[in-house]
Parts: structure tokens; sequence; C-alpha cells
């Protein structure tokens, strides 16, 4: 736009100037023929000096025209070398710019990067923290439970140690008071079993004589008897036992040689309840009684 008023603006001048310089020689023109004389001479005279002027003149439009001229490339030189200078100089801004821009994207990016790392170690962290408490809280929580349920233990471990303890001593008790009642009783039959034998042994040896052995085995029989739970059920039957005694009456076995297995079984027990059977003290009749078979029937 620039270039144009300026082209605009030097033609109208040229062509001033050219009008201007037209009517100058018209001028001059118009100005010879008044005062010419009547002879040619000076008419060739003024012509060549109006030639002259007005190629003075066109020589000097010329040069004006070519300074002009010069003046307008040089102004378009000026102006084309800024427009590049500034284009250039907005390449380089642009370019900066650019650059600006992506270093800018750069740090951001970086930036936002790093913030992302901070918050990734951070939750790490967090959870890790949050990891390590719910593993301790699950430890303490076991550990209290494990003592809580070891002290249960404990506790009712005694507790069932002084019950048990308890109940031993009241068992003991109770055997040792059986024991001595039993014995007490024992004492008592035993007692009254050789009144009676005596008794009864006095009243046969007074109608027969009784050997030794009858008189014992009669002794073992009666004891067995008093020991004997029997039944209805067994009246007419009859059992006879091989026992087995210890120098000192002590009863080592009692098994069945015959008869009805129920009764003998009963009878059986009877002599082991019995512990101890009567002996002979002479040594010739009580190795006799050491391993004997006795016959047993229920008294019904």
């Amino acid at each position: 736009m620039k270039d144009s008023s300026t082209l605009i603006a030097f033609i109208t001048a040229l062509l001033l100037h050219i009008i201007v310089g037209a009517l100058l020689l018209m001028n001059v023109n118009f100005s010879f023929l008044k005062a010419q004389p009547e002879n040619a001479a000076p008419i060739i005279n003024a012509t060549i000096v109006n030639q002259k002027l007005f190629d003075d003149l066109a020589q000097r439009k010329a040069e004006k025209v070519q300074a002009e001229k010069k003046k307008i490339e040089e102004e378009k030189l000026r102006v084309q070398q800024e427009k590049q200078r500034a284009e250039e100089q907005r390449k380089k801004k642009e370019e900066q710019r650019i650059q600006a821009a992506k270093a800018e994207t750069l740090r951001k990016q970086k930036e936002a990067e790093r913030v992302a790392a901070e918050k990734a170690l951070a939750a790490k962290k967090l959870k890790a923290q949050q990891d390590a408490e719910k593993a301790k809280k699950i430890a303490d929580d076991k550990r209290k439970k494990q003592e809580a349920e070891q002290a249960r233990k404990i506790a009712e471990e005694k507790r069932q140690k002084i019950e048990a303890q308890k109940i031993a001593a009241e068992k003991a008790a109770q055997a040792k008071a059986e024991q001595e009642k039993e014995r007490l009783r024992r004492a008592e039959l035993d007692k009254q079993m050789d009144a009676q034998f005596e008794d009864a042994f006095s009243s046969a040896q007074s109608s027969r004589q009784l050997s030794e052995i009858a008189r014992y085995k009669a002794l073992i029989q009666d004891k067995i008897s008093r020991n004997w739970q029997i039944e209805p059920s067994m009246k007419g039957k009859s059992c006879t036992l091989a026992i087995r005694l210890a120098s000192d009456g002590l009863v080592i076995s009692a098994t069945r040689s015959r008869g009805d297995i129920k009764l003998c079984e009963s009878a059986k027990r009877a002599a082991l309840k019995a512990t101890t059977l009567p002996i002979p003290k002479d040594p010739d009749i009580s190795a006799q009684f050491r391993d004997f078979d006795i016959t047993l029937e229920p008294d019904l």
C-alpha cells in the first residue's frame, strides 16, 4: 500500500512538471512570435535557445525522475529490508515463543511427573504405614487373644487341678473310711467266724472227728459265702472253683473248674472280694491250700 501511494505521487509530480514545462515552452514561443522582426535569423536563434532550455529542463526532469525513481527504489528496498527484518524478528520471536512454550510444556510435564511421583510415593508410604499398623493390630489382637486364652486355660487347668485334688482327697478320704470300715467289718466277721467255728468245731468234735482239711474248707466256704451275691435263679446249682492262695492266705486267683457259668462268675467275685482266706498253720496241711478246688452251693 505504501509503495503504490509513493508511485502515484511520483507520477503526479512528473505530469505536473511536464505540464509546467509545456506551458513555459508555449509562453516562450508566443513571446517570440510577438517580438519577431521580419528577418529570419533571430527566429532561428530563439528556437535554438528554447531547444536548449527545453533540453536542460528535460534533463533536469529526467534527473529528478531518476532521483525520484532511485529514491523510490531505495524506499522500496528499505521497506523490503524492514519487512524482511520484521519478518525475521517475527520468526525469531515466534521461534522463541514456540521454544518457550515447549520449555514451559516440558517444565509443566516434569512438574506434573514430579508431583505424580511424590503423590505415588506418599500413597505408597501411607499404604505401607496402614499395612504395618493393620498387621500390628492383627498381631496385637492375636497376641492378646492368645494371652487371654492361655490365661483362661491356666485358670481352667488350675481350677480343674484344684477340683481334681479336692475330688481325689474326698475319694481318698472316702476310700480310706470305707477301707477302715471294711477292715473293721471283716475283723468283726472273722472274730464272729472264729467264734462260730470254735463253737461248731467243738460241737462237731464232740459228735465226730473232723479232719483239719475239712475244717478249713468249711471256714473258706463260709467266708466266701459272706461276700457272695446270690439270686433265687441260682437255687440247686453248684460251682467248683480252682483257688490259689499265698502263704498268708491272700487270694491270688480264682477260676471256674466246672459248674454253672453265671454261678461260678458270682462265686469267683465273692472269693476275690474276700481278699484273704483262712489257712491252716500246720505247714503240712497248709500246703494243700495253696492250690485247691472247692465246691460251692448257694444256701437258698
